[in-house]
């Protein structure tokens, strides 16, 4: 898996059916199908493997599929993918059990869901990890354009000097944090 990652840093995330044209002709070898549903998904990946792509399915957002780990079984043994995309521990350690390639996502929104996730990594260790939000500046700032009049706060993680500065420079109003030191 880090050989695949190492030699194509660029993912494409597919959301819609448009974009999963788009992605079978673009220069992307991964691809994230985040949409679909049990009765199409076989098709899907069916499609974006016929223009050569590693397709790994996000098993929490296709419609049908429960989150009963003997999905992964099913998954592994009918739809032919490349790996799967979850943020449930109980999948990730069936995926890893069967050996198909798994990535865990995360969402990092404060110190308590970053303890989650290590303690989440302690008990299975997946091929990869997603970690979400990638940009918040950028979100903040996106947000400012739209919303000039509402002061932005941001929180969740910031424990550092720069970051605080960081935030702010894109536009927050005001950060909170925990850290008491950085009070």
């Amino acid at each position: 898996m880090r050989e695949l990652l190492e030699s194509n840093p660029i993912i494409g995330a597919v959301k819609n059916d448009e974009s999963l044209e788009i992605a079978a002709k673009s220069e992307c070898e991964i691809v994230f199908l985040l949409t679909g549903d049990i009765v199409t998904l076989k098709h899907k990946i069916s499609y974006l493997h016929k223009y050569g792509k590693k397709v790994f399915v996000h098993v929490d957002m296709i419609t049908g599929i429960s989150s009963s780990p003997i999905i992964v079984d099913y998954i592994k043994k009918e739809l032919n993918l490349d790996g799967i995309i979850t943020t449930k521990t109980n999948i990730v350690k069936r995926a890893i059990e069967i050996e198909l390639n798994v990535v865990q996502r995360f969402f990092f929104i404060d110190s308590m869901s970053l303890e989650n996730a290590i303690e989440s990594l302690r008990k299975v260790k997946p091929q990869a990890i997603e970690i979400m939000p990638g940009i918040v500046p950028k979100l903040v700032k996106k947000i400012n354009k739209v919303y000039p009049n509402i002061p932005i706060i941001c929180g969740g993680l910031i424990d550092e000097k720069e970051e605080i500065i960081n935030a702010l420079s894109s536009g927050a109003m005001a950060v909170s944090l925990s850290k008491t030191e950085m009070w």
